[in-house]
């Protein structure tokens, strides 16, 4: 970079609850005061002063750190002091990216003055092994506050940043929740309107046709200044508002947390935890509703399937019967066109097969009520004619298909887990080539976003393949318990709904099998029954 004595200099504080406010060192006014003075002392030009306030240095998402970058793509300054290297990022691939490529390629000086580093000289060996230091301590700092915010949790203490529908702040304790008596009404009565059958977006169409305000209205309501005017609401219930609010473990007395979490202290992306990652304390507040009246709701909502024409006989196979795609089977009623009721596949019916989400599965009620009966007489017959041989055949085929499972999901586990560090190894090297001129700035850009996206494609994955090993680990058969169950319907001739819960975790089907000259309802179509304790069979 050529010499000159003249720079329209840009000075960049930042300050973030992480660096510590307490720290008088650190403060806003500190970096401003000491900056100006030493660009006054030499003799340049204050173009601009560019300040972000409680911004954290692990994103770069930074207002006035995008308008100083704005400026320098302007021209508008030459020039970039700030007090340390940690102020300017804590991500130490980016920061490396712009003191060692973005801004030597805009000609544009950067000098971070307590820690002796200044573009213009050759002398900066130590700066990215400061930026490595700084993304460290970025990360410790966020796994510090992580453990703190995870211990007030296990103790019960509320720290969402607003208490959820019907609850308020104490006054005397802003870590505990009391009932807000005024809304209490609204509530029980949404788990009423459940239980007695009401549908979850028919309940949200009843309380927007009521006048109630949704949660984010009222509290907005309560916020409201009556000198601005009538209060106007703006958000509806919703379907989800409704199921947030029955399904929330929260009403029965117990404080629910950590259901979401930042995925990185470097990209702040919110995900949400699975539920066995949820913290749970109970009896930490006064309940609004009782647990039989919670868990009946629970059993409506999960075994509620929808039925497109109403009938005046429940249908045997609601929260059952599953197309293969994973979609719920769809309960159409009896027509004028249509003499037999039947089911299609739920995605297929709400989306259409023109988007090819799926295909309709369809079959006869008739025929899918005979062939789930048969086969569990099959079963039941099988057992009284030779129960040790039934029992032998079940078990060996279930520890066959187990064992075959675990193998392959671990292999699998192992094999993207090995990726996953291969990928960091990676993206060390590009940086590093990068930095020592090997690796152009483009070539560099692209292999970085690339390993990024793969990075979090293999984090998903890794995720779900380990649950589905705790599953499997968990998930023991159990045909002892299953053989029990079946003796308790020996001479079944007809299905009930009991016998259909008790027996049977979900009924899956296959579409129809191409065949000439044969009608759909004598094609072949596969169905498989997951039953309680032991599975597929």
């Amino acid at each position: 970079m050529r010499v000159q004595q003249d720079y329209n200099v840009g000075i960049y504080c930042r300050l973030s609850v992480d660096d510590g406010t307490n720290n008088e060192s650190m403060s806003i006014g500190n970096q401003r005061s000491m900056l100006s003075e030493y660009v006054n002392k030499q003799g340049w030009s204050i173009e601009k002063i560019y300040v972000d306030d409680g911004y954290s240095g692990t994103s770069f998402e930074r207002p006035n750190f995008k308008q100083m970058i704005d400026d320098v793509e302007r021209g508008v300054i030459n020039l970039i002091i700030c007090k340390d290297l940690s102020r300017l990022g804590r991500n130490y691939i980016l920061c490396g990216q712009y003191t060692e490529i973005y801004f030597p390629s805009k000609n544009v000086r950067f000098i971070a003055l307590n820690d002796g580093i200044d573009s213009l000289h050759s002398n900066n060996d130590i700066a990215p092994f400061k930026n490595i230091l700084n993304d460290m301590y970025a990360k410790d700092i966020s796994v510090k506050i992580k453990s703190s915010l995870h211990a007030k949790a296990r103790k019960g203490e509320f720290l969402g940043p607003k208490p959820p529908y019907g609850f308020l702040r104490n006054p005397d304790n802003k870590n505990h929740l009391i009932v807000n008596h005024e809304v209490v009404p609204n509530i029980l009565r949404m788990f009423e309107l459940v239980i007695s059958g009401v549908g979850l977006a028919r309940i949200a169409k009843i309380l927007n046709e009521e006048g109630i305000y949704s949660p984010t209205d009222y509290t907005d309501s309560k916020n409201h200044n009556p000198a601005d005017g009538e209060f106007q609401p703006r958000y509806k219930w919703s379907m989800f508002t409704v199921r947030c609010v029955v399904e929330n473990q929260m009403y029965l007395g117990h404080m629910v947390q950590c259901r979401k979490r930042s995925q990185s202290y470097r990209t702040h992306k919110i995900v949400r935890n699975d539920k066995e990652d949820w913290v749970i304390v109970e009896n930490t507040h006064e309940a609004i509703i009782g647990k039989d009246l919670y868990d009946t709701a629970q059993k409506v909502i999960k075994a509620r399937t929808p039925i497109i024409q109403k009938k005046e006989e429940p249908n045997l196979f609601s929260g059952l019967f599953f197309c293969e795609c994973g979609c719920r089977m769809t309960h159409h009623a009896r027509t004028a066109t249509s003499n037999n009721d039947y089911f299609a596949c739920g995605k297929y019916y709400r989306q259409g097969g023109g988007l090819k989400a799926c295909t309709s599965h369809y079959i006869h009620y008739d025929r899918i009520y005979e062939i789930v009966l048969k086969m569990i007489q099959n079963f039941v017959n099988r057992l009284e004619n030779d129960e040790q041989s039934a029992i032998r055949e079940i078990t060996e085929k279930l520890c066959v298909d187990e064992g075959k499972r675990f193998s392959t999901v671990s292999k699998e586990l192992e094999k993207q887990k090995k990726r996953q560090s291969e990928i960091d190894y990676r993206i060390k090297r590009v940086y590093e080539d990068n930095v020592s001129g090997k690796l152009s700035d483009e070539l560099f850009r692209t292999f970085q976003q690339d390993y990024e996206i793969e990075k979090s494609t293999l984090r998903d994955s890794i995720k779900t393949l380990e649950s589905t090993l705790r599953e499997l680990e968990e998930n023991r058969t159990d045909v002892s318990q299953f053989i029990k169950l079946l003796k308790q319907f020996a001479g079944l001739d007809e299905l009930t709904r009991p016998a259909l819960m008790a027996l049977i975790n979900r009924i899956i089907i296959s579409e129809t099998k191409e065949s000439s000259g044969k009608r759909a309802d004598n094609r072949e179509q596969t169905i498989q029954i997951n039953y309680k304790f032991v599975g597929i069979l």
